[in-house]
């Protein structure tokens, strides 16, 4: 393993120091000719990382030489409940895995993602990591010279996606957001038929938030709140490895071990490395509002009507709404009601018109009785066409990366415009408020609460690039 920092020693000199503020601009990004082929690294080596890792290597244009994860070897990683199933984590399987596809011993593995960004070989990197690092490695990596892949949610915070914006904006990286439903045929022909009017003047939408796959009642995890000092049996790290892994959220006190939230899955539910449930899958749907609405690179003009069950359930640890409501309003006067997916009754985006209701889900639409046979074919050569992959939302990005006049489908101002709604939404939920008027062009709210929430505070030395 590549190891260019002692861990031991540092973190305390370089938290005094600001050390970790990784914020040189680097080389000039690297365009690769038609014939060549560009050397990928994959930080974070868990459920979102091996399948995005898995469908990038299936591009002939790519070569993974590098997998990142401060966890070396974990089981429980994936969707299923049942343990025994579950694929392992960590970066020594997926460095295997990637040997075992290129029958060859052509990746590495490293704990500390600061080689992967100091490495003048790499040409682009996914980053499948918790929440709470994606903004400090994308900047960093975009520092570099590097094209980023960063999954969803895309940030911790509003202040955090302007910052990534910036970045992409002046490195002129390409940058893929993971919402990779706008990859998917559904989700655009649904899109379209609301862009172009086919369901007649549509002014509301029901959107159902799934209930994450990491919450610990549904995906077999206990919401076990105890503060351990060794490490469950499913999951070993050095204490050095268990620094980078917390990097800079806060530590609990006596840099505590706690299985419900730090375990695989559930690190989600605190608010110190995760978003909670409402960005999860609000990613996904009111991007997809979005770029229905045409307000991508904007938002809306208001949030009202906000309800959740934080009070009941919400504590020191477990900090995010299992329940949650809320309305998100549009200059035009659209209005979509967005909630969790038990409260709506599906998982998915339901639009209302006078021409009929249309439907859209993950591998399914619905379409009013008038338009059963429309086929996207069928769209005039004078009406809005939404952006349509190649391939892959993975090929997708390499696709911008080899050709700079290649818009991906979900660039940095497109996915930060979409997560904001969320962290609007969740800033209420956590300061009380029930509503707010929004600008989008100034990026700021009416309410001086939510505004102060605009940022996070980082700690243990590490600061945004």
């Amino acid at each position: 393993m590549n190891t260019r920092r002692d861990f031991l020693g540092m973190g305390a000199a370089a938290a005094g120091l600001g050390l970790f503020n990784i914020g040189c601009t680097g080389p000039s990004v690297r365009r690769p000719l038609p014939s060549e082929r560009i050397n990928v690294a994959v930080i974070g080596c868990g459920t979102m990382g091996r399948s995005n890792m898995d469908r990038i290597m299936q591009d002939k244009r790519v070569q993974v030489t590098c997998v990142c994860d401060p966890v070396a070897d974990a089981c429980s990683y994936g969707y299923d409940k049942d343990w025994s199933k579950k694929w392992r984590g960590g970066r020594i399987p997926f460095m295997e895995r990637v040997n075992e596809f290129y029958k060859g011993k052509v990746c590495r593995a490293t704990a500390d993602w600061r080689d992967v960004v100091d490495d003048p070989t790499v040409d682009a990197v996914l980053i499948e990591t918790t929440d709470h690092w994606h903004a400090i490695m994308a900047i960093a990596a975009m520092k570099a010279g590097k094209h980023v892949f960063c999954q969803k949610p895309l940030t911790m915070s509003i202040a955090e996606g302007r910052r990534m914006c910036e970045v992409a904006e002046e490195t002129g990286v390409a940058f893929q957001t993971g919402s990779q439903q706008r990859s998917s045929s559904e989700f655009r022909e649904a899109a379209e038929l609301v862009a172009n009017g086919y369901l007649g003047e549509c002014k509301t939408c029901r959107i159902g938030l799934s209930y994450a796959h990491n919450d610990s009642g549904r995906n077999g995890f206990s919401r076990d709140a105890r503060r351990l000092k060794e490490f469950p049996s499913y999951w070993k790290l050095t204490p050095e490895e268990w620094d980078m892994w917390q990097g800079p959220a806060l530590h609990w006190e006596d840099n505590a071990v706690i299985p419900g939230i730090h375990g695989p899955m559930v690190w989600r539910w605190s608010d110190r490395t995760g978003n909670g449930a409402l960005p999860d899958w609000g990613a996904h749907h009111i991007d997809i509002l979005q770029w229905a609405l045409g307000t991508e690179l904007g938002g809306p003009v208001a949030i009202e009507n906000v309800t959740s069950d934080i009070a009941e359930t919400a504590d020191e640890v477990f900090s995010w709404p299992c329940r949650f409501s809320f309305d998100v309003v549009y200059a035009n006067g659209f209005r979509a009601t967005v909630c969790d997916s038990d409260t709506a009754g599906f998982n998915g985006l339901k639009f209302y018109a006078p021409k009929g209701d249309l439907f859209v889900t993950r591998g399914k639409i619905e379409k009013p009785a008038h338009l059963a046979s429309w086929k996207e074919a069928d769209l005039l050569p004078t009406e809005k066409h939404l952006h349509k992959s190649r391939g892959s939302h993975e090929s997708d990005f390499v696709d911008a990366i080899f050709d700079p006049s290649w818009k991906p489908a979900c660039p940095c101002e497109v996915g930060h415009r979409s997560i904001t709604v969320s962290h609007l939404a969740n800033s209420c939920i956590k300061t009380g408020v029930k509503s707010l008027k929004w600008d989008a062009a100034k990026e700021t709210s009416d309410n001086a609460a939510v505004n102060a929430r605009a940022d996070i505070r980082r700690y243990n030395g590490w600061k945004l690039g």
